[in-house]
């Protein structure tokens, strides 16, 4: 067990950076905070020396480089089949494309949410964990960090605004909300934190596996958005950005409700409990 403990760890410590910017990951965790039970608030404020996990959204990121960690950069995207099921760890990982052998977030997610839910972690551990998945379950309502394997193609999608060619991967990571919203972190609160229980309910309800393959069907639609070497004027690429921002500043208010749930599941027994699968 001490040594599961320590691999979930170091996986905390390790995903990749290239994920919502930190702007948007500081946004999830603020809507997440914001719908946390004064019960699940006060014991991972606790755990968190009395910060709010809003001061650690991207505290993992900063030891994504630290080389005893380098090769956990495999936790960074998750790979579904063709027919919108999750690749499974072992076919994934002797895939040839890095971009499907590196699609490990969904065994890191259950790896940190089973230690969580047994109970025997430090309040070190627990901490790590925690961490680790506020950051993951953020990544995973991100669409570019879902890989499709029928259609590895369109990862390479990109377009041309000003004579200069764009990543529409990176697009969605940096700019899909920010190209329309300069919000502060909790204007995200503000905003996009604004549905009724009855709604929250609907978005939280099922397991966390039924959340991230409900996802599949939408996100494998957002590449079909942009006709790859699109070229843009100002204008078009206005219109253009205004097919997106409803999708990226629904996804974050889902991601934050989602992130809430699971963490009340865990610090409040009096919550709903979210199973993992």
């Amino acid at each position: 067990m001490k040594k599961f403990i320590i691999i979930i760890a170091a996986l905390c410590c390790s995903l990749s950076a290239s994920a919502w910017s930190r702007h948007i990951h500081s946004g999830i965790a603020a809507i997440a905070h914001d719908n946390l039970t004064e019960e699940a608030k006060k014991s991972i404020t606790e755990l968190l020396d009395g910060k709010s996990i809003v001061y650690y959204a991207q505290h993992i990121y900063d030891y994504a480089d630290n080389e005893a960690y380098k090769h956990t950069k495999v936790w960074r995207n998750i790979a579904f089949t063709d027919k919108n099921k999750i690749l499974k760890a072992k076919k994934a990982a002797k895939h040839e494309h890095k971009a499907i052998s590196s699609a490990l977030a969904y065994e890191g997610l259950v790896s940190s949410l089973t230690a969580l839910q047994s109970g025997k972690l430090t309040k070190e551990q627990t901490r790590d964990n925690i961490l680790c998945v506020i950051t993951i379950l953020s990544d995973l309502h991100c669409p570019t960090h879902y890989v499709f394997t029928d259609n590895l193609e369109k990862r390479k999608s990109y377009y041309h605004y000003n004579d200069k060619k764009y990543s529409y991967m990176g697009y969605w990571e940096s700019n899909s909300i920010r190209g329309t919203f300069n919000w502060k972190t909790n204007e995200f609160v503000h905003q996009l934190s604004r549905k009724t229980p009855e709604q929250i309910a609907q978005i939280t309800e099922g397991s966390v596996t039924d959340w991230i393959t409900g996802n599949a069907p939408l996100y494998r639609s957002v590449y079909d958005l942009l006709d790859t070497g699109t070229r843009f004027d100002g204008k078009s690429l206005r219109l253009w950005q205004n097919k997106i921002y409803p999708i990226s500043t629904e996804q974050v208010a889902v991601a934050g409700y989602r992130i809430a749930a699971v963490l009340n599941s865990l610090f409040d027994s009096n919550a709903p409990q979210v199973k993992i699968k």
